[in-house]
């Protein structure tokens, strides 16, 4: 018997519960996070699915930025990797960034994600030879305030090309 299509579409309120099952830190509410900002506009939180089963998760935010429109947080389930979920995932995200009217579609990966970039690659992905420093900044167990900074690689893909 064939195996089930991958769909992908936007997330609603009835998802959650399966993909904040999924989350290592549920105290961090991520799902909850990218659904809201959905609802504010601007910002696609698209799951993958096989049947019932969610595969992964991505964000296209169309928000005003540097990076606009900007692929992120492109997740799959590590048991669901290498079945094309990725890929899917992108393309619909792909879509509805053309949809809006955008011509290309930007992302920022750490020049050191081995695995990530040969992906990046594969879905059309080039590098700009440009890097953002992205700040991040949190409060520890002990309640001090920490700040990290990460290089990324910026890529792109023309939506013009397909």
């Amino acid at each position: 018997m064939p195996e089930e299509p991958i769909v992908v579409r936007l997330s609603t309120a009835e998802d959650l519960p399966a993909l904040h099952a999924r989350e290592s830190d549920p105290s961090a509410q991520i799902a909850r996070a990218h659904f809201d900002r959905q609802s504010e506009g601007d910002y696609l939180y698209a799951v993958a699915f096989r049947g019932e089963e969610p595969l992964g998760t991505s964000v296209l935010d169309c928000r005003e930025g540097s990076l606009c429109p900007e692929l992120k947080n492109l997740w799959v389930y590590p048991e669901q990797r290498r079945q094309g979920a990725a890929r899917a995932l992108t393309t619909f995200l792909e879509r509805q960034a053309a949809d809006r009217g955008f011509v290309e579609v930007f992302l920022k990966v750490d020049p050191d994600n081995e695995a990530a970039i040969p992906m990046y690659i594969g879905l059309d992905y080039t590098p700009t030879g440009d890097h953002v420093v992205t700040a991040s900044e949190w409060v520890d167990e002990a309640g001090v305030t920490r700040t990290t900074e990460q290089t990324e690689a910026v890529y792109r893909k023309s939506l013009l090309t397909r």
